[in-house]
């Protein structure tokens, strides 16, 4: 598949997601008015699920186009890429542009989302047949994954260690795919 096409789908994964977190805050509206500690819990458990569930569709179908392994580890790079760059244009909207912090925040973000995507790329990449059992595992881990970076945002954990963790596990991710 073309790169610029799999980098637009993920900008429009990252907005058909917040279409769908709007209307789960339309349905639920308990959700955006809930205190910072529900809304870590409820809101953040409902946003995350959406936004994991799309990329993981979107990485389904991609895997089902390529032939190998590697088309399809780096189409999840790219569109995990393509992901995070909607997010944090969205982000950048709603902040301050001049806080030299955000700019670590959004590498977080950028990098969390290759990361997810690059983990599914592992398992679909291996599965001809998906099981039930593995397939809710692999996205339970993703889901994981994106619920204890935003954790350790809410609750102030220096940006930069984050992104360092982050890299770690990205450079895991390719080792692996490198290996298998």
């Amino acid at each position: 598949m073309n790169r610029i096409l799999i980098f637009s789908f993920g900008i429009a994964a990252a907005f058909s997601a917040l279409v769908f977190q709007i209307m789960a805050t339309i349905v639920f509206p308990a959700l955006e008015n809930s205190t910072s500690l529900e809304k870590i819990g409820a809101f953040m458990f409902v946003t995350i699920f959406i936004e994991e569930f799309v990329k993981f569709i979107l990485l389904w179908k991609i895997s089902q186009n390529s032939k190998t392994q590697k088309n399809i580890f780096w189409s999840s790079i790219i569109l995990g890429s393509g992901f995070a760059t909607a997010e944090i244009f969205l982000n950048f909207l709603n902040n301050n542009p001049s806080d030299t912090n955000l700019f670590f925040s959004y590498l977080g973000l950028f990098l969390l989302h290759i990361l997810t995507s690059s983990v599914y790329s592992l398992y679909l990449s291996k599965k001809k047949n998906l099981a039930i059992w593995s397939t809710l595992a692999i996205f339970g881990f993703g889901y994981f994954l994106h619920f204890l970076f935003n954790f350790f945002v809410y609750s102030s954990i220096n940006p930069l260690s984050l992104d360092c963790a982050l890299i770690i596990f990205i450079l895991l991710t390719c080792y692996l795919n490198k290996k298998a």
